[in-house]
């Protein structure tokens, strides 16, 4: 478990993964959001690249799936006699599957949240939903004392993103103050270097599925389904890291 958060960590950290972020809406728009991790380049680099002088672990293989509305239901009890502050953090879990699948002898690692939501405005909290998933993960690798707490926030920390639906138009903002961006730059650029060809491999997918035909993309490169009703759009890691707008988008569906 320690290497699989500590790959987990290190590959959201540069952001050499492969990122897909799908909604599937209704016709009232609520739905089903979910955001995977591929972090199976990662996994090959660190085996391909593990120094001669290093003994070789045993590969590991894990299949984990974690619902945590039958967690809340088995462990009631010992929830109950948390303190506020831990109550709040797992409440931010409830109506979350996460999965993790991982076989080192084939090069695959995997992870994945999922939660349906009733509400557009309910996907506002998509965000803690995410960093209350990194942090299962977090408390995993701190049992160990391999990592601070902080090393691990700073890891795994995303810029927030903010989703609205008004007059048949859904966009999907995410705001990166210019001081921040430049700040983030200065501090990765050298540790990325290191991982240029995973890092130039790693793509951010979008897919979304609306109840009614799609109009218009903001986005050249966004392709639309046969059927009209799913955008897709996958950009580059490296295009991202030049340019953080390029995966804002915008989509006007047809009245």
């Amino acid at each position: 478990m320690k290497k699989l958060v500590l790959l987990f960590a290190v590959a959201c950290f540069i952001m050499s993964c492969n990122v897909t972020e799908s909604i599937v809406f209704n016709n009232d728009m609520s739905g089903k959001y979910s955001s995977s991790f591929d972090l199976s380049p990662m996994l090959q680099y660190a085996s391909s690249n593990r120094p001669s002088s290093v003994e070789e672990e045993e590969k590991e293989k894990r299949d984990t799936i974690i619902v945590f509305n039958d967690l809340f239901k088995a462990y009631k009890d010992s929830i109950a006699s948390l303190s506020e502050e831990q109550r709040a953090r797992l409440e931010k879990l409830r109506g979350t599957t996460m999965e993790v699948h991982m076989d080192e002898a084939e090069d695959v690692f995997t992870f994945s949240m999922t939660r349906p939501f009733q509400d557009f405005s309910e996907l506002k909290e998509m965000n803690g939903q995410l960093d209350a998933t990194f942090d299962v993960m977090k408390e995993m690798e701190n049992k160990d004392g391999k990592a601070s707490g902080a090393q691990l926030d700073k890891m795994t920390e995303d810029e927030e993103t903010t989703y609205t639906f008004k007059d048949n138009t859904f966009s999907r903002f995410v705001k990166v103050e210019e001081e921040e961006k430049v700040e983030e730059e200065a501090e990765t650029d050298d540790f990325s270097k290191q991982f240029e060809e995973v890092f130039s491999q790693s793509y951010n997918t979008l897919i979304y599925t609306f109840p009614r035909k799609v109009k218009s993309v903001s986005q050249k490169g966004a392709v639309i389904s046969e059927d009209g009703k799913t955008v897709t759009y996958k950009v580059p890691w490296n295009e991202i890291h030049k340019d953080n707008t390029l995966i804002n988008l915008e989509v006007i569906l047809e009245d």
